[in-house]
């Protein structure tokens, strides 16, 4: 009778034991199949629920996350995430469930973003460029380069002619449809390498020898960069033989091929009369962790060469 006892004593003690014992097995979650939920207007917004074919879980309630590709791999503070017309194609997401007992499962599908061809969707990027003395420019070319946490580079070229990307409000200044996203690296910066010659003179290369030989100094950090011709990060005679080939037609483009260097507006020189150290920068860099790229991006323009600003930002 003792061993019976025992025996039942023994079996109900294990049974409070597993009733007692917390759940460790995370909700069951399947994502929908790739391509199935479409979005096909400017903007769209995603939910978690939107992207999930079936969930179930013993412990609930179940708290719902999602994230676009990149922007987290924690459970996600929100249920919803938001998709413009700066995406496309198809875009991975990720749905998240955590049980009451913070048991957390995840699954990886994708969107796919149809938004409408040459729609007017905002938001818009807007882009203004002006040489030192603020004549304006009508003819650059704008690179937007993105590049993903897996390492995946999306490059945009952005031409204010080609009325597909861009549109002009005046000249220096025209806009495009689009925005720039958080969770990726993205470069942003402008080309105009056409006419070499454009506002070089023998009298650049007067005044550039006086900068050398101390008897008169450029007294812009604006005309040391544009005195330094092949781009070595000081000036010499080198820059001017350079010139002096251009100019006699021994050569017929600058170093690198480039015509003009084009910083972000409202740079500060640290130290004006060696605008080339630190290196200046010669576009706008976002990291990933950005939580609000913006959506103007100002330039100044240098034409290569021309000291004395002549050179005609449309030439």
């Amino acid at each position: 009778m003792r061993y019976l006892f025992l025996l039942l004593y023994v079996c109900l003690f294990t049974s409070v034991l597993n009733s007692q014992t917390p759940d460790t097995i995370s909700p069951f979650l399947r994502c929908k199949q790739p391509g199935e939920v479409v979005l096909s207007d400017c903007f769209g917004i995603v939910h978690a629920a939107d992207i999930i074919d079936s969930l179930s879980d013993q412990s609930g309630p179940i708290k719902l996350g999602i994230h676009r590709q990149c922007m987290g791999f924690d459970f996600p503070l929100s249920d919803q995430t938001y998709f413009g017309d700066a995406f496309g194609g198809l875009q991975p997401v990720s749905a998240w469930a955590k049980d009451s007992l913070g048991n957390i499962s995840t699954c990886t599908t994708s969107v796919s973003l149809n938004f409408p061809v040459n729609a007017f969707c905002d938001p818009i990027l807007v882009f203004k460029v002006s040489t030192p003395l603020e004549k304006r420019f009508d003819d650059v070319l704008v690179k937007i380069r993105v590049q993903n946490c897996l390492g995946d580079t999306f490059p945009r070229t952005i031409d204010p002619h080609n009325l597909s990307s861009a549109y002009i409000i005046m000249p220096g200044w025209f806009e495009s449809y689009g925005a720039l996203y958080p969770g990726n690296e993205t470069y942003v910066e402008m080309l105009k390498d056409i006419n070499p010659l454009n506002g070089v003179t023998t009298y650049d290369l007067s005044l550039i020898s006086k900068h050398i030989l101390g008897l008169e100094m450029l007294d812009s950090p604006y005309k040391i960069i544009a005195a330094d011709a092949n781009q070595d990060g000081k000036v010499t005679t080198f820059d001017v033989v350079v010139l002096r080939k251009l100019i006699l037609g021994i050569i017929d483009e600058l170093p690198n091929g480039k015509s003009w260097r084009f910083l972000p507006q409202g740079y500060v020189f640290p130290n004006a009369v060696n605008p080339f150290e630190p290196p200046f920068p010669t576009l706008y860099h976002f990291p990933a962790s950005e939580p609000n790229p913006p959506g103007e991006f100002p330039f100044i323009g240098v034409k290569i060469g021309d000291v004395n600003f002549s050179a005609t930002p449309g030439g």
